[in-house]
């Protein structure tokens, strides 16, 4: 392998369609990178100068990044890997190194069926880091400048002649070593000025260990948390990045995805937010069982916590229970209710096609959350996600709903972002599960169901009043709060009604609804498709030829021991 000189790299967070192409998503508009900010705060400490490039925020102009920059580094969610690995081939082709790696290459066992998302990359871009990066694309940087041997390299997948090889997973970074990372650049990020939203992530993993997630078996179920005084330090240095001075609010969310699970770390961030008086006001991704611990929902709400986004799932009993999920009908009823109290707002995340569901069980549900008062919900549908125990031991793979055929197979990645009907639980058709996903938030974001927002909120008065705060005051914080809910109440209606009217969204339904014209309608949503994906997708195919796969499995890292003979238990009796 080539020596090369390194010194400019673009870090990429493509979007799942190119800027300005009038993809339906929530986050259009809005700056929210994933891991950028923080490969960047890492890479420039080494010496190299990073940019990152959010593709909701600003376009990814393949000439201008083959032009100023030696390296390409492309991170993608599941649902964005078809335009990431696009790119990869575009700049790859242009002479450029170009690795690959996010969420979507969270494998946990060593197999050719779950390695296959990799495998597939690599006919796009010669490296993938699978699993966390932050020792493995160092030492690939490393590996690229003549410093060490790609062998060497725990966590990497790479191509080398006609073979494609997988090295060992790599184990999980230390607390200590995660608490020893340069804080974010949010300066590094193009378009950051833009957004309104900052992402803070400061903790690993998840201590809980739902089948269908892909989190924990990726980042562990350990205390892997960066401490509360760095955590704060990189909240006040995006904000001095933002240009807010101490009279203006931002809005933070905190994207770990369990922020209250580990109650000790939870509490220290919100004393060290308070003590430092930022003014600041945030969301937070959390379970049911966190809101037992009253005094740290106290404390949140103290540091500014305005919203949780709680993973309702269902509310169907036995399929919570095949979900591994922890928590009863009871539980869920009880926290919205504490919540309420301690004047939180709740997002409540549900899916559409867990085992047991039905269109009964779906309508019940929404019913259930407006019953209960929820402000805002979001009702997805069950997904294959590379990594998560489902996917390993139920062979999704296979039972996934893959319209598109080669040398097309890339696009089906497209419709893995939760609004697409991919895994069928046998109780529902396809189309049944995408119709009730669809149909069950409409019923929520009903023009009726808005309008009851309008009127003050009565949790948030009651909650002002309890605290002592003036009639006038709480009555204007009310008001605020039913005019913020109302807004994403309509944001909601409208959403939908894009998405219903998109004409790509359309076919997808066709298909799910009429098989037998698949072959038709496939030829039909090719024509959506950007015209320069057609084109690399082809190329791919004619380069494609017979690669030998080399599996190096070595020792399995520490995190996933205790569950890796269980999955393959499972996988073996399914």
């Amino acid at each position: 392998m080539a020596r090369r000189q390194i010194k400019r790299i673009a870090w990429l967070e493509p979007a799942r369609f190119p800027y300005g192409y009038g993809d339906q998503h929530v986050f259009k508009g809005w700056v929210i990178p994933r891991a950028g900010p923080q490969m960047a705060g890492l890479l420039d400490s080494l010496g190299y100068d990073t940019v990152v490039y959010c593709g909701e925020g600003a376009p990814i102009e393949v000439d201008e990044i083959a032009r100023n920059f030696d390296m390409a580094c492309i991170s993608v969610l599941s649902c964005t890997a078809t335009y990431g690995l696009i790119l990869g081939k575009q700049l790859s082709d242009m002479g450029m190194p170009v690795v690959a790696g996010g969420f979507h290459f969270a494998h946990a066992l060593m197999t050719p069926e779950t390695l296959a998302p990799t495998t597939e990359a690599l006919d796009y871009v010669p490296y993938v880091i699978r699993g966390e990066g932050y020792k493995s694309l160092v030492e690939l940087l490393e590996a690229l400048e003549g410093g060490r041997s790609l062998e060497s390299i725990h966590g990497l997948s790479y191509r080398f002649g006609d073979e494609k090889i997988h090295n060992p997973p790599a184990q999980l970074m230390t607390r200590e070593e995660l608490n020893q990372l340069p804080l974010p650049k949010w300066e590094k990020v193009i378009g950051v000025k833009r957004g309104h939203v900052i992402s803070i992530h400061g903790m690993y993993g998840c201590p809980r260990k739902c089948t269908w997630c892909a989190v924990w078996p990726r980042d562990g179920r350990g205390n892997r948390s960066i401490d509360p005084a760095k955590v704060v330090d990189a909240i006040e240095h995006a904000l001095k990045v933002q240009g807010r001075d101490n009279n203006r609010v931002t809005w933070i969310f905190f994207s770990s995805d369990n922020f209250p699970a580990i109650k000790d770390w939870a509490r220290g961030v919100c004393n060290e937010i308070i003590k430092r008086r930022l003014p600041i006001k945030w969301t937070c991704q959390a379970e049911v069982a966190a809101v037992k611990r009253l005094e740290l929902v106290k404390l949140m709400k103290e540091a500014g916590c305005e919203w949780w986004c709680i993973g309702f799932e269902s509310i169907s009993e036995d399929s919570l229970r095949a979900s591994e999920k922890q928590q009863s009908l009871k539980d869920m009823e009880e926290a919205i209710r504490q919540l309420h109290a301690n004047g939180i707002k709740i997002h409540g995340m549900f899916i559409c096609g867990l085992p047991g569901d039905t269109r009964e069980s779906i309508f019940r549900t929404v019913q259930w959350a407006k019953r209960m008062g929820i402000e805002t919900i979001q009702i997805t549908c069950l997904v294959e996600l590379p990594g998560s125990q489902d996917y390993e031991t139920m062979r999704q793979w296979e039972r996934a709903f893959k319209p598109f055929q080669p040398p097309y197979e890339l696009l089906n990645w497209l419709f893995t972002n939760g609004h697409y009907a991919r895994v069928n639980t046998g109780k529902m058709s396809l189309y049944e599960i995408q119709r009730c996903a669809m149909e069950g938030m409409k019923h929520f974001y009903s023009i009726g169901h808005i309008l009851k927002a309008i009127f003050p909120n009565w949790n948030t008065l009651k909650y002002e009043l309890r605290r002592g705060s003036g009639f006038l005051r709480s009555l204007k914080a009310a008001c605020i709060d039913s005019v913020y809910v109302t807004v994403l109440r309509m944001r909601g209606f409208k959403l939908l009604r894009q998405w219903e009217n998109t004409r790509l969204n359309q076919l997808y339904q066709m298909m799910l609804q009429f098989p037998e014209r698949i072959p038709q309608l496939v030829q039909e949503a090719l024509k959506l498709i950007p015209r320069d994906w057609i084109e690399v997708m082809e190329k791919v195919a004619g380069e494609r030829r017979p690669c030998k796969l080399v599996i190096r499995e070595g020792e399995l890292p520490r995190h996933l021991k205790p569950f890796i003979e269980r999955w393959r238990m499972l996988a073996n009796q399914c």
